[in-house]
């Protein structure tokens, strides 16, 4: 039988994961009554959107919501804490990040998030060490269409069918969802077009070498070496260097550093030969809040001032073509 295959684009630097790739994997023990919703990881509240799952009527538990993947999975942890069987089904293709990986999977009963329930779910089981402090992931490109609303502010996320309107002041950013429920915005860094993904499962704003070609010519030399983890135990090298102003539509964040590398993932999504960037949580998380609208195809932010990585609003936009009006 032919296996199946799931996106799964968690990503994170080995700067991030210095101590916590010592330290063995366990079950995170979440406090019902201290939940956090949008757990900040940073002083500057940059950090992983995290929301409350039950399991087979078990939690709650803390997934990372992953607006980058099609497909959801469970920590090898959990999976030997709910003592989940392995099913009997093949093993499951899992593309992530930096490669591809043949992982188990498990089935469950019932899956709760919010109001939204599926059921018999089957999920790969990663022991990634991305998975550090997370009991699971969930690829919200495969959840159809629903609303992620995120209050940075008051620690709150929200997932669900509404569609209530929103406040004025939010920027209204147009998105293209792909067939594979990516949300992708026409974008530009500095004066380069550039196709830029919306990945709330990416901790840092990652580039492809199309763009490092195109902007950083003589300033590749100087870029930082990183090291790049997913969820596959595949690893992958990038250079970290300071980004000129990136433009999501209406609005314009400054401050923020790009890393560059040859990831498959760009190449997965057909993305390798043109410039193109996976906009991580260093800019999403720099806002006061955040909505992914999957099903009019929007991203709504609501800027806020803070030092460091900032997104404002973008005074030369041009709302009527939808493109940015620069001489």
């Amino acid at each position: 039988m032919k296996t199946i295959s799931k996106v799964i684009c968690v990503v994170a630097l080995l700067t991030a994961l210095s101590a916590a790739a010592q330290t063995p994997v366990e079950a995170a023990k979440p406090d019902p009554g201290n939940m956090l919703f949008a757990a900040p990881t940073q002083m500057d509240r940059v950090g992983r959107i995290v929301v409350p799952v039950w399991i087979d009527g078990k939690g709650p538990f803390r997934f990372l919501v992953d607006t980058g993947a099609d497909g959801s999975l469970v920590s090898a942890a959990l999976a030997h804490a709910l003592q989940l069987a392995p099913s009997r089904m093949p093993a499951e293709m899992v593309e992530g990040t930096t490669g591809t990986e043949q992982l188990p999977c498990v089935t469950l009963d019932s899956l709760r998030i919010g109001s939204i329930v599926k059921h018999n779910v089957r999920m790969p089981v990663s022991p990634s060490p991305v998975m550090t402090g997370l009991d699971g992931i969930l690829g919200m490109a495969g959840f159809g269409s629903v609303r992620v609303l995120v209050e940075f502010r008051h620690n709150v996320v929200a997932i669900d069918r509404s569609t209530r309107s929103l406040p004025s002041d939010f920027l209204d950013i147009p998105a293209v969802r792909t067939a594979g429920g990516l949300l992708v915005v026409p974008a530009r860094v500095g004066d380069i077009r550039v196709a830029a993904v919306i990945d709330t499962g990416a901790a840092e704003t990652l580039g492809n070498a199309a763009l490092r070609r195109a902007l950083l010519r003589e300033a590749a030399a100087n870029a930082m070496a990183t090291r790049i983890y997913g969820v596959t135990k595949q690893v992958s090298n990038g250079g970290l260097a300071r980004s000129p102003t990136v433009y999501l539509g209406p609005a314009e964040v400054t401050g923020l550093g790009i890393t560059y590398s040859d990831i498959p993932i760009f190449k997965l999504w057909h993305l390798d030969t043109q410039p193109a960037v996976i906009i991580g949580m260093d800019a999403l998380g720099a806002v006061d809040a955040l909505v992914l609208d999957y099903p009019r195809g929007r991203i709504y932010l609501r800027p806020i001032a803070q030092p460091g990585i900032s997104v404002v609003v973008d005074d030369a936009y041009s709302h009527d073509s939808g493109l940015l009006d620069r001489n």
